[in-house]
């Protein structure tokens, strides 16, 4: 048994942490939630009281929620992987910017998008298509800031970072994303990545995994 434990469920946002994980090298369990009611159990509510994944439940540490609050406990304790630019540069501000942009931006509007009921107590489906047209709009308009911040094939120019990772699996959950000529060759460089090809293909993502 190793020390790190990730609870997934395919097509989430548990992708882009056991992608990390691979990057990073280390030996990790992996524990498939397979619907809804597994996340409302005892046992998984005590892990995460917010009922979602991913979470990561470390031997020696913490139980950690939420895929961008993971990233950054990873990347500090793995600062060698370069899961991240380091600390204390120009690249790593931007990358956590970015990150942070994308968990608090686009990653809710995807959950509008494909939702809408969980954010409407009217039943209407005109509630339901006003909510997924406006979380469209909003992902259009985040995607473009996030294209136009591009310095090279990635974020921070010739070097993935896990931010990278998180942009492709975003993407991949709306595809009009991949109609950016910058988004879209992000996801094919990123998929070049054994570790995160392999996340890829495991979470049920794209054709680009193969």
């Amino acid at each position: 048994m190793s020390g790190y434990t990730l609870y997934w469920k395919p097509g989430s946002g548990s992708m882009v942490v056991e992608a990390a994980l691979r990057m990073v090298g280390v030996a990790f369990d992996s524990v498939r939630i397979n619907d809804a009611a597994e996340l409302d159990t005892p046992a998984f509510r005590a892990l995460n009281p917010a009922g979602k994944v991913p979470v990561l439940a470390c031997a020696s540490g913490p139980v950690i929620a939420e895929s961008a609050a993971i990233l950054l406990a990873l990347d500090d304790l793995f600062p060698e992987a370069r899961l991240l630019p380091p600390h204390g540069t120009p690249a790593h501000t931007t990358a956590v910017q970015w990150l942070i942009f994308m968990a608090t931006n686009i990653y809710p509007a995807a959950l509008r998008y494909y939702y809408p009921a969980r954010h409407t107590t009217d039943t209407s489906p005109q509630a339901a298509d006003a909510i997924r047209q406006q979380a469209a709009r909003d992902m259009d308009r985040d995607f473009a800031r996030l294209a136009s911040a591009f310095q090279g094939p990635f974020l921070a120019g010739q070097t993935m970072s896990v931010t990278d990772v998180y942009a492709a699996m975003l993407a991949d959950w709306y595809e009009p994303a991949k109609t950016m000529p910058e988004i879209s060759m992000l996801v094919s460089r990123v998929l070049e990545n054994p570790a995160v090809s392999d996340a890829w293909r495991h979470h049920g993502f794209g054709k680009q995994a193969g």
